[in-house]
């Protein structure tokens, strides 16, 4: 009797481990099924569209399973997506992000915005390295203008005629405006125009100075580049300059804050081999590069196919 008893909550014991592992299959399979992958975002900007499928197909090309969905939005609401884990990289440039986690932060040159910018970042939120391109406005004028009165850098604005007018493609920020007057510009009232060539065309006829930024001018197909006009060259460091690519920081720093492009990634979802791919891109991405690649994608291009094309040329 004891002995039935005893084979008959074995027999019991048995049914439950039994159910409880069929119970956990379950769960397993579900946690077996496919990752999501790598979450990657940008804003609706052309070069940040083409930059986060640049970073994408990088990861896919190293073996990594990177989703084939983006998010979309300002770096606000990216980094909002990052604090509830459902974004893990985006790229951005350091000016703006620094502006935006610290607005009492003083940095101006590239070195200290990206220190700075490393201290502001939320937990678990990182920068990689940086790449070479810029977009920190810089300030364009004739040629013969600016060799008139010996104007080469920002540092020699002050020599230029007052008043002249700015002409942008868009509004610009009013920190921008302020940055220029502290580094001497005289300048006189914001005039917008549709086009990057009809703001270079007005600084060539050496009536105006155009406010662009290397992204602007710097494309293959770029009118920009010609001997009728030149940057005064912000010595805020980092990037490439808009006609002359950076030798390294300069000993002075003035004009608007330094605007790098890095990525920025949640440190959990990336890990150490993923990280270095990432920064393998800053070793080979130009500012010129991501201004044909946005152009392309401005015309109609689709940003992965322009992407893929970069990525295959440099052999990521």
């Amino acid at each position: 009797m004891r002995k039935r008893l005893v084979r008959k909550r074995l027999l019991v014991v048995t049914g439950l481990i039994v159910a409880l592992a069929v119970v956990l299959a379950g769960c397993g399979d579900e946690a077996g099924s496919p990752p999501r992958g790598i979450v990657i975002g940008s804003s609706d900007d052309a070069a940040m569209r083409v930059m986060a499928e640049v970073y994408a197909g990088a990861l896919r090309n190293a073996g990594s399973v990177v989703s084939a969905d983006q998010l979309r939005g300002d770096d606000a609401v990216l980094l909002g997506e990052m604090d509830r884990a459902a974004l893990d990289l985006f790229p951005a440039f350091t000016g703006d992000l620094l502006t935006m986690l610290a607005p009492s932060s003083t940095a101006v040159g590239a070195e200290d915005v990206y220190v700075e910018l490393n201290r502001s970042l939320p937990q678990g939120v990182s920068v990689g390295d940086e790449t070479p391109v810029s977009g920190a406005p810089q300030i364009f004028v004739s040629t013969t203008l600016a060799g008139s009165v010996g104007a080469t850098g920002l540092d020699d604005c002050g020599l230029l005629p007052p008043g002249l007018p700015v002409v942008a493609t868009a509004d610009p920020d009013p920190a921008t405006l302020d940055a220029f007057t502290s580094a001497g510009c005289r300048l006189g009232a914001v005039e917008t125009v549709d086009t990057t060539d009809q703001a270079l065309h007005r600084a060539a006829e050496g009536t105006a100075v155009g406010l662009l930024t290397p992204l602007d001018i710097a494309g293959e197909d770029a009118e920009g580049a010609s001997s009728d006009v030149q940057a005064l060259r912000n010595s805020s460091g980092g990037g490439d300059t808009a006609d002359n690519p950076s030798d390294g920081p300069p000993a002075e720093q003035s004009g608007p804050r330094a605007e790098v492009l890095v990525p920025v990634f949640r440190s959990a979802a990336l890990n150490r081999d993923q990280v270095k791919t990432v920064n393998k891109v800053a070793g080979e991405i130009t500012t010129a590069d991501l201004a044909t690649m946005a152009g392309e994608v401005e015309t109609g291009s689709d940003p992965r196919d322009v992407a893929l094309e970069w990525l295959a040329e440099h052999g990521l």
